[in-house]
């Protein structure tokens, strides 16, 4: 019966791997085939112009889904990754899609207050302690890090880590933190501050979700 019933998630696998690759294609090819637009509509927007509606609508369509296409992509790989664990981690898929759509919301946050220096120093604390605890029980114990708890937890961690990799990209390229004193950069303060405390979030996530797959789900007797 497990052995049937893990093999019903088996066909849509396939599927959930092609949408996610699609969509992680189109995040690379938009940095060409839709940012240059979307620049072009905000300097064009700053000068006074006007744009007609249908071009409006299509440029943000396109850009609003570039926007977004990493992360349904990572999810979507995430996705298929979690169906081959099988109907253990059946409780587990639902949690992870709610809080992966929860973040997404709270990722599309254009601004978020700040920056505050305590708040990331404090969250670095926070993830120096999971460092530690994730690699603790494999040094301590000498038990391999893959016999502790299940491998869905690791690829929730992975599909954070995924998205933190992500958003340093865009800090260095859409953000400008490489040019401090560019045009590009002033203008967008708000979205380097906001950006920076989202990843930051992501990369206290992502190892927190580690540190709890490095420990087993029950003690042993």
């Amino acid at each position: 019966m497990r052995i049937a019933a893990a093999d019903r998630s088996a066909p849509s696998r396939p599927v959930w791997l092609f949408l996610g690759l699609l969509l992680l294609a189109y995040a690379v090819a938009g940095n060409w085939l839709v940012l240059p637009g979307y620049r072009r509509f905000l300097a064009h927007e700053d000068a006074g112009g006007e744009v007609a509606p249908l071009a409006l609508v299509w440029g943000a369509a396109r850009t609003i889904l570039w926007m977004l296409s990493f992360h349904l992509g990572a999810f979507c790989l995430a996705w298929a990754a979690l169906r081959a664990t099988g109907e253990a981690a059946r409780t587990f898929r639902r949690w992870f899609a709610l809080g992966a759509a929860a973040w997404i919301g709270v990722w599309m946050i254009p601004a978020l207050p700040g920056p505050y220096a305590a708040f990331f120093a404090a969250i670095g604390i926070v993830i120096a302690t999971l460092i530690c605890a994730a690699f603790a029980r494999a040094a301590l114990s000498g038990e391999p890090f893959a016999d502790a708890r299940g491998a869905h937890w690791r690829v929730a961690s992975a599909f954070f880590f995924a998205l933190a990799t992500w958003d340093i990209c865009g800090l260095g390229s859409v953000g400008g933190i490489l040019r401090p004193d560019s045009a590009a950069r002033l203008a967008n303060q708000d979205l380097v501050v906001a950006q920076t405390t989202k990843l930051i979030i992501e990369l206290a996530i992502a190892w927190g979700l580690l540190a709890v797959a490095a420990f087993p789900a029950n003690a042993r007797r």
